[in-house]
């Protein structure tokens, strides 16, 4: 692996440029080693959406030994940036190239089919383009396996939820998040306060006060940092890992938790390169083998009978057996969104712009 940095990259692109030359070979050499380049928006750390990103390169290189050398640039902020440097990278002979984020998906569906010497695949993009294969986890499967952990610890009944911005992402996880809470406990309602941002730690504080203020004593949020976790154990509440397992950090007051886990994204779209047939695909996959999530640790403080609740609710939506946006699910407002007996097709569900009754909030316009 070749962990380059920003500066490092720049100083060796037009070396490379010329070593390599104008044209690519047609296809990937099963002789020669594969280059795969990585686009990091963000600086990796020992966890968050950045550190679940890394996670998934370096399984490459456990997978294939000897066989894979990615180069890695990370903090790389302003899309411009982004752009120049996923050309660079195509150029410099990288056959399989990685955006890490949504912010870069318009990017890449505009390079890719330019770059036809690379692939590219891109995480949290909408949909495959030319040369472009996208790949998104159901983090709701998630977030409806810690709402039952949430309805049943419960004191006030009170839920809170910080959400980062109202995209879909983020409105389909708080809603399955309540709607798992109330599979158990139908009393429970979810009070929802907005940072608008992904990492603020002022502001994401600033919300956990508020919902504590407001009577929530179990918080889970899309803002995936240590930060929301310590500043709801500061105030003596649970908090949930959502998209992160932070007990290293949060050592007393974090309930339970899911992580993100794109090594599967990562591993098929290499052996797919080195078998010669990689072709765009849209994969959006939750848990269970190959998945993009996993649930990973709980608090000795969550009752056997509750872990054993999660466990069947969690095989049952591996089978299919159980879809947490069936019906009959009300809005907010009390109207009809999915009949008895229906559930609500993925479509609908990556598009959603509303929130499940039992949620009180609003969504910020955008």
């Amino acid at each position: 692996m070749t962990g380059s940095t920003r500066r490092h990259f720049l100083k060796t692109t037009a070396a490379a440029a010329l070593a390599t030359g104008a044209g690519y070979r047609p296809a990937w050499a099963a002789e020669e080693v594969l280059k795969v380049g990585v686009i990091h928006m963000g600086a990796i750390s020992d966890t968050g959406w950045e550190h679940y990103q890394a996670q998934a390169w370096r399984a490459l290189e456990t997978a294939y030994p000897g066989k894979v050398k990615v180069t890695v640039l990370e903090n790389i902020a302003q899309i411009q940036d982004c752009e120049r440097l996923f050309r660079q990278l195509s150029t410099q002979g990288n056959k399989l190239i990685f955006g890490t984020t949504f912010s870069q998906y318009a990017s890449l569906k505009k390079l890719a089919p330019t770059l036809t010497g690379s692939h590219f695949e891109c995480c949290a993009g909408i949909e495959a383009g030319r040369n472009l294969g996208v790949f998104e986890a159901r983090q709701y499967e998630g977030t409806y396996l810690t709402g039952i952990a949430a309805g049943r610890m419960t004191k006030s009944n009170i839920l809170g939820w910080v959400g980062a911005f109202p995209v879909p992402q983020v409105i389909y996880s708080l809603n399955a998040f309540l709607l798992g809470a109330r599979s158990v406990n139908p009393a429970a309602t979810l009070k929802v306060v907005w940072a608008n941002a992904w990492v603020d730690p002022a502001k994401e504080k600033d919300a956990v006060a508020a919902l504590v203020a407001q009577g929530a004593d179990v918080l889970s949020g899309s803002p995936n940092t240590p930060v929301q976790g310590l500043a709801a154990e500061e105030k003596g509440v649970w908090s949930i890992g959502s998209t992160g397992d932070f007990s290293a950090y949060v050592r007393k007051k974090q309930l339970t938790s899911f992580e993100l886990d794109w090594s599967s994204a990562h591993l098929g779209a290499a052996k797919a390169v080195i078998e010669g047939n990689w072709k765009p695909e849209s994969r959006w996959l939750g848990l269970g083998a190959g998945g993009f999530l996993k649930m990973t640790t709980s608090s000795p403080d969550l009752p056997a009978s509750v872990a054993a609740e999660m466990k069947a609710a969690e095989a049952a939506i591996v089978s299919g057996t159980l879809k947490p946006f069936a019906g009959p699910l009300k809005d907010q407002s009390g109207a009809p969104k999915v009949a008895a007996g229906a559930a609500l097709p993925d479509q609908e569900i990556r598009t959603m712009t509303w929130l499940v009754e039992g949620v009180q909030g609003t969504l910020p316009r955008t």
